[in-house]
């Protein structure tokens, strides 16, 4: 007979035979829950039951607080346990409330049965904290994520690099209790982050878990929060072991599951000193598609890369760059340096995809961006139709340094185009656009549609209200539409704004290249504005910023040519993490301007530093000076404070603040 999963009603039999069941021999680990417990979660219909006809095989009982499912009771039948009812009832709220970020419970270290169950169910452990018995108790969150992308997932183009547990611990426990560990350490060299993440799986957390000796287990708990965790709850990582395993014979179990997360992960390498996995490396990628090496082997394709087209948005810092619109004698030079050979572009298809739209002046804005040696470096064409953007072609020439990031900073120009414009969609329609374009589409919040790419635009202050925000968090999804139609803001979705000090040259160098009077890369070329940065910051009196929050820069009077304080931009938090320096740098590097010796000036007492990692930045147009700021506060009742740390401002303070200051305002 077949298994359902249904809604337990507030009366009747079924409801009874949960009741006995949960007050049954379970209820030693399950803990104490009054009858009426039950009653409630059946009214508000979190409470679901596996039955086989009339028979109750087990049941699930849950509460649906802020954004995540709290498991409170997964309780199976004795003579049923082994069925996979457990899976069944798990996958069902996974389904049932999809639109949320995960399932959490709580669940006391020393039951190693339950352990056992959630780690089977793809939960990963998560902090520990002392529970309430007299006895105190470990209890360990176990956590199981949906998978949904953040703000951390959208802005990242680097490969992911999983790490086994042991190269982990070479990262992070100290050299002389960990000499075989040095080529590992080679990892946290600068320039590492700007080509790959080093990220684990929950297979690193469910290691660090079995650790019997607590205090260990919190520390590296804590060292594994610095990194990402690429695991996707119900990916299918469990049918590749057996194909692992038979790959890779002489490594273990625990080696063979982290293959089988990798992969499922799509990770583009596994990091690892254990010689099983290596020995069977060529036979896991040709079948896996996945690369398992040694840390140093990873470090010698990395240098090699060096060499080609890394994404570095810091190569653009220092580099002269200039927009031109092309003469007659530049087009066979425009022709020879952007035609795209990979692509299977002919010459003459080029020569007539462009010869209309340079005869076409007023109808068209082309563009081509050059080096100061006069190597033609990219180029692109638009032209306003309707209240649309079109972009016939948009190129960066193969073998430009730095070239992924100087498309994505072209693609972002078209949109800040249409933004100033008051456009409501760009449209890229350019059949051989460059490839390291096509990559940075999807980053800058474009769709593929038949034969182009589509990005909606919108400018302005919009209510909560009048937009359609699909899904279980009115703040999270109003953040992800302002990143997808930048440059609006909406309003009334509780997104908290953080008023940042900053001094005026890490300003200058971050997002404001016109605090000096100078530039490295010109403002009117519109690659001065670049996508994402990293600020670092002391840990103490972060006043509770979060990714997803805004924040608006004050920019501090200290230097002779910006005497006064004033609010200079607006940017949005996509990641804001703590870790030591070293650790940080880095892993930020990539995006910064700051030497490990800034970075560890920054540091606390403790060692700590502050990483906030910020989009979308929105330069204003009309600054906003300190006294002007005191004067916009006590118009609306309050008191400004200039700020000394990240200082929270009132969700009804933001919409002035914006109107007075912004372009996209009106």
């Amino acid at each position: 007979m077949e298994i359902k999963i249904i809604e337990v009603e507030p009366t009747g039999d079924l409801v009874d035979d949960v009741i006995r069941l949960g007050n049954g021999p379970a209820k030693r680990t399950l803990g104490l829950l009054p009858n009426q417990g039950f009653l409630d979660r059946a009214r508000k219909g979190t409470l679901l039951a596996a039955v086989e006809g009339t028979q109750l095989l087990g049941y699930l009982l849950y509460d649906l607080p802020r954004n995540e499912v709290k498991l409170v009771h997964l309780c199976v039948a004795p003579q049923t346990q082994g069925k996979g009812v457990a899976r069944q009832l798990v996958e069902e709220i996974s389904k049932k409330h999809a639109d949320r970020q995960r399932i959490v419970l709580w669940c006391r270290d020393d039951y190693d049965e339950a352990t056992a169950v959630w780690r089977a169910l793809d939960f990963r452990p998560g902090p520990s904290r002392p529970g309430r018995s007299k006895e105190g108790h470990l209890l360990t969150a176990w956590i199981r994520d949906f998978g949904h992308p953040t703000l951390f997932d959208l802005e990242d183009e680097r490969a992911t690099a999983a790490l086994d547990h042991n190269v982990f611990l070479d990262l992070h426990l100290d050299p002389d209790e960990r000499p075989q560990g040095e080529e590992s350490r080679y990892l946290l060299s600068d320039w590492i982050g700007e080509y790959v993440e080093l990220c684990i799986t929950n297979e690193v957390l469910h290691e660090i878990q079995a650790h019997v000796d607590v205090q260990e287990r919190a520390v590296e708990k804590q060292w594994a929060a610095l990194y990402r965790n690429i695991s996707k709850a119900g990916a299918a990582w469990p049918d590749l072991v057996e194909e692992v395993a038979a790959r890779a014979p002489r490594a273990g179990r625990a080696d063979h599951q982290h293959v089988a997360r990798a992969v499922a992960a799509e990770a583009t390498y596994l990091v690892t000193r254990d010689q099983g996995l290596l020995d069977a490396a060529k036979s896991i990628e040709d079948a896996l598609e996945l690369v398992v090496l040694r840390p140093m082997d990873l470090i010698n394709r990395l240098d090699r890369m060096r060499a080609n087209d890394p994404y570095e948005p810091v190569a653009l810092q220092g580099t002269e760059l200039s927009q031109v619109s092309p003469s007659a004698d530049m087009h066979e030079d425009a022709l020879a340096a952007l035609l795209n050979h990979g692509h299977g572009e002919k010459r003459f298809e080029l020569n007539s995809r462009l010869r209309p739209i340079l005869a076409d002046r007023d109808g068209h804005d082309v563009r081509i961006v050059q080096a100061t040696n006069g190597q033609i470096v990219s180029g692109f064409a638009r032209r306003v139709v309707d209240q649309r953007l079109e972009v016939p072609f948009i190129r960066v020439a193969p073998g430009t340094r730095g070239a992924n990031a100087i498309a994505r900073h072209l693609v972002f120009e078209q949109r800040k185009y249409a933004a100033d414009r008051r456009l409501e969609e760009v449209h890229i329609i350019d059949p051989h656009a460059s490839k390291n374009v096509f990559e940075v589409l999807k980053l800058e919040h474009f769709e593929g549609m038949d034969d182009e790419w589509i990005c909606q635009v919108r400018t302005g202050l919009v209510g909560a209200g009048d937009i359609d925000l699909a899904g279980p968090s009115t703040t999270e999804e109003a953040v992800r539409y302002e990143s997808r139609c930048w440059p609006v803001k909406v309003t009334g979705a509780q997104i908290g704004n953080y008023l940042v000090p900053i001094k005026t040259s890490a300003a200058e160098a971050l997002f404001d290249t016109g605090l000096a009077e100078r530039s490295l890369l010109p403002r009117q070329t519109a690659l001065g504005l670049s996508r994402e940065h990293v600020y670092y910051r002391s840990t103490e009196n972060s006043r509770g910023i979060t990714a997803g929050t805004r924040i608006l820069w004050y920019v501090t009077g200290d230097s002779p040519i910006h005497s006064q304080g004033s609010l200079r931009a607006i940017s949005q938090a996509a990641e804001v993490i703590e870790g030591p320096p070293r650790i940080l740098h880095a892993r930020f590097e990539r995006l910064g301007v700051y030497s490990l010796e800034q970075v560890s000036k920054a540091a606390d007492g403790n060692g700590q530093v502050m990483a906030i990692r910020f989009v979308d930045t929105e330069v204003l147009e009309r600054p906003i000076p300190v006294d002007d700021l005191k004067a916009l506060w006590a118009e609306h009742g309050e008191h400004f404070f200039q700020p000394f740390c990240p200082t929270l401002v009132s969700e009804h303070m933001f919409d002035p603040i914006y109107r007075q200051s912004s372009f996209y305002a009106a």
